[in-house]
């Protein structure tokens, strides 16, 4: 009885109690949700769970975005009815930006703009004038889908940051390349290419680049296209060695490409004590004298001679040493060759041959950031290089031939002839060959212990001029190919063709982005170019597994999700029969 009594009490128990039960529940709940929310305001973290940490930035990149003093606007045009791919970059530049914000907060803004949504044809057209002018490549889309459709778009982004304006490739296409691969490396590049161009911008003043001459360099009409790449964001200067004292301190980086003549010692103690106060060097050098149109004689004949630079002892000392030596390789490009001549000796027709001298680089280091993603490199008449251990000097080859090379020493005699016979294949077989090497570290001066003490108290009497020993941290790249920086040149109109083009077979190779990411590694203080390393993985589904199991996966998507269902319902029918059977 005082049981049943006690349940009697309970079902008759007012409802408010568990009315005012409920809503003090609820209060707490809202006070505990406003303390978190206030809190996320000051406390941020984002999680990445995936493997190759795509959705993290790199650590230099952040404190960058947290020092942002003012806005910087980004425009996309990305927007449109795109194919999946590009749908894919235009998704992957979105999260890309939404991370950039994440840590610039409301010092970054972003749109999304489809250049072609509004206005008539003409307006059209304006506006593909305007982006090209500006300095956005178009690319044009082919779709075939029941008929032919050509589309232009530009996939880019004007980035706007204190009243400069910075155009921004987000493509990145390459030579025997896929599309998804394409996608995949220009994915992979969004936060370096951002960044980058934020960093630029920011600069109060645009670094200075010293092109030294005075020995036979290229001249400034063979580097025009470069110097025209590099001119947005850098000064650039000629200067000759010769004629100075020094090489000012103003200057970031020094560019000898191919020189000619021998340096003297007075001239090398410059660019040595350059490098020991904190100027980078890019150095572009062939030892042997060899070039194609040497062979274009009677005889198809010639001998390479020693340019005698003078400049083995410096490099040695820093850490490389460049051989005395061309490289053939059967991974090579090719040169036109006449094969058929009428009676008066006049060529009636030419065929392109393999010319083993001219070997094409797809040996890239992928782990490195001034080739990450690079694609194939043309190179002429190039020279082995070797590493020398240097205590406190990081060396790291950048760039090496195919294994199918054999390496011929000084001198060398190139014949045309050797193009229209089979080559030996079995000597072709020596190990990779490096062609151009990243040196990072302290560097030791060339002219250590070789100065004489009145010499050494002739320097300390000048004021323009400082003897160091040693260097702070430094870099430079040292290649073996004093070529890959020259363009050529159209003979119609005498305007540079594109760094890289190579007019015998139509194909642009990546040198211009290869000596482009050599200046920005040089002159990136900041940390931003290890981005560059960043790499996506594509995990890409197996397409004929896809054909072959496409009826079974979707029976499976149509009848497991049916039996479930009822495997649910006829749980829960059972559970409140048996819960309310008496």
């Amino acid at each position: 009885m005082p049981e049943n009594g006690h349940n009697k009490q309970m079902e008759n128990k007012p409802p408010f109690h568990y009315k005012k039960q409920a809503l003090l529940v609820l209060i707490l709940t809202l006070i505990a949700l406003t303390i978190v929310n206030y809190g996320a305001q000051f406390i941020y973290t984002r999680v990445d769970l995936t493997k190759e940490g795509r959705y993290s930035l790199t650590t230099p990149t952040k404190e960058f975005l947290k020092k942002l003093d003012d806005v910087v606007y980004v425009k996309v045009y990305l927007e449109g009815d795109f194919p999946a791919g590009f749908k894919h970059l235009r998704n992957a530049t979105q999260d890309m930006l939404n991370e950039l914000k994440a840590y610039a907060g409301p010092n970054l803004q972003y749109s999304f703009i489809d250049p072609f949504a509004l206005g008539n044809e003409a307006e059209k057209e304006e506006m593909t004038n305007s982006l090209i002018k500006k300095g956005l490549i178009p690319r044009r889309l082919i779709e075939n889908d029941g008929e032919y459709k050509e589309k232009i778009f530009f996939p880019g982004a004007f980035i706007t940051y204190k009243g400069r304006e910075m155009p921004v490739i987000l493509l990145e296409e390459q030579l025997n390349k896929g599309p998804q691969h394409t996608i995949n490396n220009s994915i992979a590049l969004l936060e370096y290419k951002f960044a980058n161009a934020i960093q630029k911008l920011s600069r109060p003043a645009r670094q200075k680049i010293a092109f030294i001459e005075g020995h036979g360099e290229l001249t400034t009409e063979q580097v025009e296209d470069y110097a025209a790449a590099l001119q947005p964001y850098h000064e650039l200067h000629r200067y000759n060695l010769k004629n100075h004292l020094i090489i000012p301190h103003k200057y970031s980086v020094a560019i000898i490409a191919k020189p000619r003549e021998p340096f003297d010692d007075k001239e090398k103690f410059k660019i040595d004590q350059f490098i020991m106060n904190g100027g980078k060097v890019l150095w572009l050098l062939d030892q042997l004298n060899a070039d194609l149109d040497s062979l274009m004689n009677p005889s198809g004949t010639y001998i390479t001679t020693d340019y005698g630079l003078n400049l083995d002892d410096q490099l040695f000392k820093y850490g490389v040493r460049l051989n005395y030596d061309l490289i053939q390789d059967l991974q090579s490009n090719k040169i036109p060759l006449t094969v058929n001549q009428d009676a008066a000796g006049n060529a009636t027709q030419l065929k392109n041959f393999q010319w083993f001298y001219y070997p094409v680089i797809s040996n890239i280091n992928q782990n490195h950031p001034v080739t990450k993603n690079i694609d194939l490199l043309q190179t002429k008449f190039v020279g082995t290089i070797d590493t020398i251990k240097t205590l406190g000097v990081i060396k790291t080859p950048l760039l090496a031939t195919s294994p199918y090379n054999k390496v011929m020493g000084n001198p060398v005699l190139l014949n045309l002839q050797m193009i229209r016979e089979e080559p030996a294949k079995e000597q072709f077989n020596k190990k990779n060959k490096i062609i151009a090497v990243a040196m990072e570290g302290e560097f030791q001066s060339a002219f250590k212990g070789r100065l004489a003490y009145s010499t050494l108290k002739m320097i300390d009497s000048l004021e323009e001029v400082s003897y160091k020993e040693i260097s702070p941290e430094n870099k430079m790249i040292v290649i073996s190919d004093g070529d890959m920086m020259a363009n050529e040149r159209d003979k119609k109109n005498g305007r540079p063709l594109p760094l890289g083009y190579y007019k015998y077979t139509g194909e642009t190779f990546a040198n211009k982005d290869f000596l482009i990411n050599c200046m920005e590694w040089l002159t990136d203080d900041s940390g931003i170019i290890e981005s560059r390393s960043k790499e996506l993985t594509m995990r890409l589904l197996d397409t004929q597994k896809i054909k072959d199991g496409k009826t079974f996966w979707q029976l499976i998507n149509i009848v497991v999700p049916l039996l479930l269902l009822l495997l649910f319902g006829f749980i829960y029918f059972w559970h409140r029969k048996k819960k309310y059977a008496y």
